[in-house]
């Protein structure tokens, strides 16, 4: 059994030893910032016997704007509410662990982790309005969102706020309605 509840203080010793091979993502977890509200709402994967975070992810409310050009003036127009998953990690000591085969599709904790993600965000989309999943993709994590999960690239004409820290990586969306649950 997996266990995924919110990130509290009584993780936060857990959090130190948590490495997932980026620095800035393993940081969010140990300097306090998955606690903020502010920054959005943490949840970790833990053991079994609750003594290590296996992963962990951030997610918090955003928004997708259409870009037109109108007369020469750039204008954004909202095409619909967002959660943004501004960070979903596995340990490296986890990173690869196959849990299942399903129609001969192997399923990773990666994958786990990120079902789970989606499960909250359709629970949510009934209390606020959710039309997109987004997300700012390291190299390492592109496979894991699209190509085994069905995130698409960001449409010329779409924008959402950046950090400092994703310009390098990829911008990432998924339709809500996209979402099979299981």
């Amino acid at each position: 059994m997996m266990n995924v509840e919110r990130y509290t203080k009584e993780y936060e010793k857990l959090a130190q030893n948590f490495e997932c091979g980026n620095t800035i993502i393993d940081n969010f977890l140990r300097n306090g910032n998955a606690l903020d509200e502010n920054q959005g709402i943490t949840y970790v994967l833990l053991s079994d016997k609750k003594d290590v975070i296996i992963g962990y992810y951030n997610i918090e409310a955003g928004r997708v704007d259409q870009i037109e050009d109108v007369g020469g003036a750039t204008i954004y127009k909202p095409m619909g509410g967002s959660i943004n998953v501004n960070y979903l990690a596995i340990d490296s000591s986890y990173q690869g662990t196959k849990i299942a085969q399903i129609n001969g599709k192997k399923i990773y904790l990666g994958d786990y982790l990120l079902r789970d993600c989606e499960k909250k965000i359709l629970k949510l989309r009934k209390e606020v309005g959710v039309v997109f999943i987004t997300l700012y993709s390291t190299e390492q994590g592109y496979h894991l969102y699209h190509e085994r999960n069905s995130y698409e690239n960001f449409e010329n004409d779409m924008s959402t706020v950046i950090q400092e820290s994703d310009y390098k990586c990829y911008k990432l969306y998924k339709c809500v309605d996209d979402i099979v649950e299981m």
